[in-house]
């Protein structure tokens, strides 16, 4: 079974340097403009649904794109494909419904959940375009969504890092002693430091994107009966 980069691959043949650049910004605008807001919305549609409605009250729990775009974060998406939005205010003292470290781990893992959704949504959306239809332009938008799909899965697995402030870190820090916490939280500057320089020289994207890929080879497969 091929994987979804040879796949790709096949539909970059004979697209011009400029039209690949072209999708790769409308790609990236859309990712900015839809996904990021449904991953922070999630954030804060679980907190409202366990009892915390911080997000809600500051303007958060909606799908505007721009109560979520962090400036910076859009600037590294473009530079390194790798971005970020400002961080949903959430209040684990008022999720009541639920232990505060259940809520923790709901709250977290809503984001990437939304975004493997996502992932499987725009690769089924993929697969349909390129069944029923045809031609150059139609292909160069089966290339944006299925661009899309990539950077869903990637975002998922992105924000699953053990680090603060990811989710993953949140989802981690449950489960783990007073002890461990601390030591994070004391050597945090370090930890962001070393986590900048892997991002930025594009060694962190190794591994992340490798698990991504496998998440995208999956759905390629689970959709395979669309064709």
């Amino acid at each position: 079974m091929k994987g979804p980069l040879f796949h790709l691959i096949d539909y970059f043949r004979g697209v011009e340097p400029f039209q690949l650049f072209i999708i790769s910004v409308f790609g990236v605008l859309a990712f900015l403009f839809i996904c990021i807001p449904v991953h922070e919305c999630a954030h804060a549609f679980v907190a409202k649904r366990l009892g915390d409605d911080t997000a809600e009250r500051r303007g958060r729990l909606t799908l505007n794109p721009f109560a979520h775009i962090d400036l910076i974060g859009v600037i590294m998406m473009f530079v390194c494909s790798i971005g970020w939005a400002k961080p949903t205010p959430v209040d684990l003292r008022r999720c009541t419904k639920v232990k505060m470290r259940t809520a923790n781990v709901l709250v977290s893992a809503a984001g990437p959940l939304s975004n493997i959704i996502m992932a499987l949504l725009f690769t089924i959306i993929f697969r349909l375009i390129v069944m029923f239809g045809g031609g150059s332009v139609m292909a160069q938008i089966a290339l944006i969504v299925y661009y899309i799909a990539n950077l869903n899965a990637f975002l998922a697995v992105f924000n699953l890092i053990p680090v603060p402030p990811f989710d993953g870190y949140h989802i981690l820090a449950s489960f783990l002693p007073a002890k461990a916490l601390v030591f994070v939280e004391r050597n945090g500057q370090i930890i962001h430091l070393v986590l900048l320089i892997l991002l930025v020289s594009g060694y962190a994207s190794i591994p992340i994107g490798w698990l991504s890929d496998k998440i995208m080879e999956f759905f390629f497969f689970a959709t395979s009966f669309i064709k």
